[in-house]
């Protein structure tokens, strides 16, 4: 993974409003759990970024506040966040891939800010 550490993502990145860019689209990631039934309905939407000035952009919507240009990547429900993680990571959600499949091409980026390339130790 560039621009983030592994292993706080792995902790909890993936459910806590994380972005990832790869290979041209931005793939944003997010938990809530309902109170009342203590289930944890995490997702994934994705969009095509915008490039041209070097940033990438969070949504894009038109006059009526609509997200244009996003679709739900991936969508799962479930009380044990052990297992909404393992079907998370082996979901071909990139591109047909898997999070292991493509996590060295993976960047977690800020919103907003330029799309730098680089790998933190």
């Amino acid at each position: 993974m560039k621009n983030g550490n592994l292993e706080q993502f792995l902790d909890t990145g993936w459910y806590m409003e994380a972005e990832l860019y790869y290979r041209g689209y931005v793939y944003w990631c997010e938990g809530c759990t309902d109170s009342k039934t203590q289930e944890t309905t995490f997702f994934v939407d994705c969009w095509r970024a915008d490039c041209e000035d070097g940033k990438w952009y969070r949504e894009y919507r038109d006059e009526a506040n609509r997200l244009l240009d996003c679709h739900r990547a991936y969508e799962d429900t479930d009380k044990d966040m052990d297992l909404l993680k393992k079907r998370f990571l082996q979901a071909p959600i990139f591109n047909g891939k898997s999070f292991w499949q493509v996590e060295e091409d993976i960047i977690w980026v800020d919103p907003g800010e330029p799309i730098r390339i680089h790998n933190h130790a």
